[in-house]
């Protein structure tokens, strides 16, 4: 299997090599300066060191890493003169835990005038418990009885509520409850998980034909409602980032955080429609569905990699009765500006694919700009849709989010 290139959005590189490679479960940083505005540096041997491990930081978090996961970091320096002040900076970055082995080599020539590079390895960490565990999982479906309609929910690890905060998961328009089957078993292990259908989507009905993000906000609050879920983590796929938008508007407050995949939630700012008109580094593949395994809503490499998956995707997304022209336009017309940015103080992920045609990378770095407490990642190699097309990291980027705001 070929080596996989990772490059991070925002961080300044030279052409000539990729922010890092995985090969098999091995992780190999590339040298990293203390660059802070493309290729400028930080002022200052302290500086330098201080800026070069968080930007070596950000590329693990790209690869679903982090330092935990680093075996052995590599420093070299121009003057080894400048050892005390390096170390110091290091230690400090460190504080009272643990570093990783390390090896230091001075008297380098290094580019761009910098006074000390690092590379490190680590391995990137894999679902390493969902093959050993055999803890039974419960699963239940249930319909909510909602302003006219019946809305399929299903309900997974629910003996476990009481540990963890439960989990929402809200799907993209290509999709329903079951797209998240690469999710469920991984999440509903320590808590409960909730897919549900929207309106028209799957076993949902959308008998008055009102399906959108009107309506699809008081679908999720009244499915959380009747589960008795105060104080959930949601996450919305594209056209379900609207949902979660739309129900933390609803109700302040009701969410403990937000997962904004893939999506801006119909948010608009200038960042957003510059990103939005910037070239896109592919282009989607239509929206034609004659071609088996070929889908606008995933890379078209998933094709290539696992035909089988990609075919999947076409298949789950052809259940239901949604017009989806319409959706689009409803969606279209669904927008929110600054003001309502600002009442959103969860902590929110802004997660998405480096290479979604449909929603780039910049439109998402669009959105985590508006919001106080944001954060932006990528998942490398991944189209509009990385919970399937790559949800091992897409589970474990997931995971520590949610980890971070345990309590």
């Amino acid at each position: 299997m070929p080596a996989e290139r990772i490059v991070v959005d925002g961080l300044g590189r030279l052409p000539q090599f990729a922010h890092a490679g995985q090969a098999g479960d091995s992780l190999f940083v590339s040298g990293t300066l203390g660059t802070v505005e493309g290729l400028d540096l930080a002022d200052g041997i302290g500086a330098q060191t201080t800026q070069t491990l968080e930007n070596m930081g950000r590329i693990l978090e790209s690869a679903g890493a982090t330092w935990d996961d680093v075996a052995k970091v590599s420093v070299f320096m121009v003057d080894m003169a400048e050892f005390g002040a390096m170390n110091q900076a290091y230690s400090d970055y460190f504080g009272d835990g643990t570093p990783p082995a390390r090896i230091t080599v001075g008297g380098c020539d290094l580019a761009l005038g910098g006074r000390v590079e690092m590379e490190c390895i680590a391995d990137r960490p894999r679902d390493r418990t969902a093959t050993s565990s055999t803890r039974t999982i419960s699963r239940r479906t249930l319909t909510v009885e909602h302003d006219g309609e019946a809305l399929f929910v299903e309900v997974a690890g629910d003996e476990h509520r009481d540990r963890r905060p439960p989990l929402v998961l809200s799907h993209g328009l290509g999709g329903n409850h079951a797209i998240w089957f690469q999710q469920v078993n991984h999440f509903a292990r320590d808590r409960m998980v909730v897919t549900w259908d929207h309106r028209g989507f799957g076993n949902s009905t959308d008998r008055a034909g009102r399906s959108g993000p009107d309506v699809a906000a008081g679908d999720l609050l009244a499915i959380c409602d009747h589960l008795g879920l105060g104080h959930p983590d949601l996450v919305g796929q594209s056209m379900g980032g609207w949902t979660v938008v739309g129900a933390e508007l609803l109700r302040h407050g009701f969410a403990r955080s937000i997962v904004m995949a893939d999506s801006h939630g119909g948010f608009t700012s200038d960042g957003i429609a510059a990103g939005f008109a910037a070239p896109r580094r592919v282009e989607a593949t239509g929206t034609s569905l004659d071609t088996l395994g070929l889908h606008p809503a995933i890379d078209a490499s998933l094709r290539e990699r696992d035909p089988a998956r990609a075919y999947l995707y076409q298949l789950i997304g052809d259940f239901g009765t949604i017009d989806t022209g319409t959706l689009m336009e409803r969606l279209l017309a669904t927008t929110h500006d600054a003001g309502e940015a600002s009442s959103i103080d969860c902590p929110v992920l802004c997660l998405v694919g480096e290479r979604d045609p449909l929603i780039p990378p910049a439109v998402v770095r669009g959105l985590a700009d508006m919001l106080s407490d944001a954060r932006f990642v990528e998942v490398p190699g991944a189209g509009h849709s990385p919970y399937f097309e790559d949800p091992e990291l897409w589970n474990v980027l997931v995971e520590r989010f949610l980890g971070t705001n345990d309590g």
